[in-house]
């Protein structure tokens, strides 16, 4: 089967995006369609990206558009890139059977597309849309029919986990599996270099994702700001890039490394000492998270400070594998300052915590199960 991914973005680095289209790469020829929101031009730009040993190709509709701009902000660009996804898709018809929707902002074209052509399309459900951004209830209730409709049409749906069942209730999928976060086992480099001016005898805290408000980025920025004994390694895109890139170039303790490969990010992480996964409870979308970061943390061996919220956190106090919060009480700057503190001090069992974190990823976690199950699920299209 030939299979289309679309994504409102690059799709790189995208750790889930790039995890599936590698593994679907194994039965199934697999390509990109995407948004470059950093450029203009009436030509769509092709590009080969390496997922690993294998070279793929992106298809990217420059359009520009601020991530993190706010929905009504948004539309006017989205309108655009769905018009020109669609005629791609139209113009393009022979080179996919299948349609990969990621997240509702694909889904218009998308489904259009697969309806007239007669394409199967699985619909993945990164971040359930409704609960995703700020927005009268009236909105937020009309953006829920629509993409519960959409589930309801695919012929297959993914959620990120067993959680999100909760979230999609009021839609009916033909067809519906879970496909984890976790990453692949896969043997991580150990010849990433740190940023210079890094101190090998200063414990180091690392963050690699999306740089956005819900995830407590600028609380933990004012912690390391208020301290010298910790780093702190950042490493990716969003509203808050240059926030974070103007505060690396003013402190001695703060290093950002832009966008990156998601093997160099494992291999960042990997360098580093805590990881954190600080995702805002107050987002409803966030209620039914399941991080990136928890699923890395467990593969790579490395402490993790998490916010309890959800359920998933639970396996952080239960096997004894880092520090949990509670952000409920407005003090999230002292409850972060307070679970490194604690990390810390334990620092003598961190070798310990790894091994444990690296069992629970091997027994419950690892990706070669939900590869698998992504596998499976499409073999019941052919």
């Amino acid at each position: 089967m030939k299979i289309c991914f679309i994504r409102s973005d690059k799709g790189y680095p995208d750790s889930r995006v790039e995890k599936e289209m590698y593994a679907l790469s194994k039965e199934h020829e697999v390509i990109l369609l995407g948004w470059n929101r950093e450029n203009a031009g009436d030509e769509v730009i092709h590009e080969k990206h390496r997922i690993h040993d294998r070279k793929f190709d992106f298809y990217l509709i420059p359009e520009p558009a601020n991530y993190g701009g706010g929905m009504r902000r948004m539309l006017g660009p989205m309108r655009r890139f769905w018009k020109r996804a669609y005629k791609w898709l139209s113009e393009n018809q022979n080179v996919y059977d299948a349609i990969h929707v990621v997240n509702f902002d694909t889904a218009k074209p998308a489904f259009k597309a697969a309806k007239k052509y007669k394409k199967k399309v699985v619909y993945d459900i990164f971040d359930y849309y409704a609960d995703s951004y700020n927005a009268p209830g009236i909105v937020k209730n009309c953006i829920r029919n629509i993409e519960n409709g959409y589930i309801s049409k695919a012929d297959m749906t993914i959620i990120c986990s067993e959680e999100r069942t909760k979230q999609i209730e009021g839609s009916a999928p033909k067809k519906l599996i879970v496909v984890e976060n976790s990453p692949e086992d896969i043997e991580v480099s150990g010849d990433f270099e740190l940023a210079p001016g890094s101190d090998p005898a200063k414990p180091k805290v690392v963050y690699a994702g999306m740089l956005v408000f819900d995830r407590f980025l600028k609380e933990t920025a004012e912690v390391m700001m208020s301290r010298n004994d910790i780093e702190w390694h950042v490493a990716g895109y969003g509203v808050l890039r240059p926030y974070i890139e103007g505060l690396a170039a003013e402190r001695g303790n703060i290093f950002y490394y832009g966008p990156l490969p998601y093997d160099d990010i494992l291999a960042l992480e990997k360098k580093c000492d805590i990881m954190t996964a600080l995702q805002n409870p107050t987002v409803p979308n966030n209620r039914y998270s399941a991080p990136n970061k928890f699923y890395e943390s467990l593969m790579l061996g490395k402490p993790l400070v998490m916010v309890r919220n959800g359920s998933i956190y639970k396996e952080i106090e239960k096997n004894g594998i880092g520090e949990t919060i509670d952000a409920s009480d407005g003090k999230i700057k002292e409850e972060i300052t307070s679970a490194f503190d604690r990390l810390l001090e334990r620092r003598g069992e961190w070798t310990s915590m790894g091994e444990r974190a690296r069992r629970l990823y091997e027994d419950k976690y690892p990706w070669s199960k939900s590869a698998e199950t992504l596998l499976d699920g499409y073999r019941s299209l052919v």
